[in-house]
Formats: C-alpha cells, structure tokens, sequence
C-alpha cells in the first residue's frame, strides 16, 4: 500500500466512521423519543394530533419552545428539548426524501 492509498484509505475511513457515529447517536436519540412518549402517554392518536397541531401553528412563525412544551406535557426541559429535536430530524428525514424523490421524477 502506497501512502496515497492509505491516505485514500483513510479519508474513506472517516466517512465510514461518521456514518457509523450519526446510525449510533440516531438510534440512542430515538429510543429516548420512545422513552418520554411512553412516559408521558404521548402514544395516543389525540396527543399525537394535540402535538402536530401545536407544531403546525404558525400564527406568529414562532412554533413552541421547549420550556413551553415541558410545561404543557409535565416533563422536564431536557426532555422536551430531546422530543423537539427529534421531531426535527423526522421533518428533516421526510424533506430530504421528497427532494430526492422529486429529482428522480417519482413525484
């Protein structure tokens, strides 16, 4: 191995790594989502729609902070930050998918 392979190497290396790393930090982040749904009986269709609802409304484009929805639900901040964020990474999760769909013509 040439030390421009290796240099190669270990460029793809890296990339394998964070890739590994984002799965990882995903997977820990989800479980805690189903942790605080469980928690706080956020599994229902109603609390569901009561949650979109108050994420949709954009009245002053605002949306809901996470001290807001900690003390609308009885959780903590942490908590609720960890909720928010991963709601986030779903609404981001769909966006990408429907970009890539759209410039494959499967929309």
């Amino acid at each position: 191995m040439t030390v421009s392979d290796w240099k190669s190497h270990k460029a793809k290396c890296k990339v394998v790594a964070a890739d590994i790393a984002q799965a990882d930090s995903h997977e820990l982040h989800k479980r805690e989502f189903d942790r605080i749904r469980t928690k706080y009986g956020l599994t229902s269709p109603q609390q569901a729609e009561k949650i979109a609802n108050l994420l949709a409304n954009t009245d002053a484009n605002e949306g809901v902070s996470a001290p807001k929805f900690a003390e609308m639900f009885g959780m903590t901040t942490t908590e609720a930050v960890v909720f928010l964020e991963w709601i986030k990474v779903g609404i981001k999760f769909k966006e990408e998918t429907l970009d890539t769909a759209k410039k494959a013509g499967l929309s």
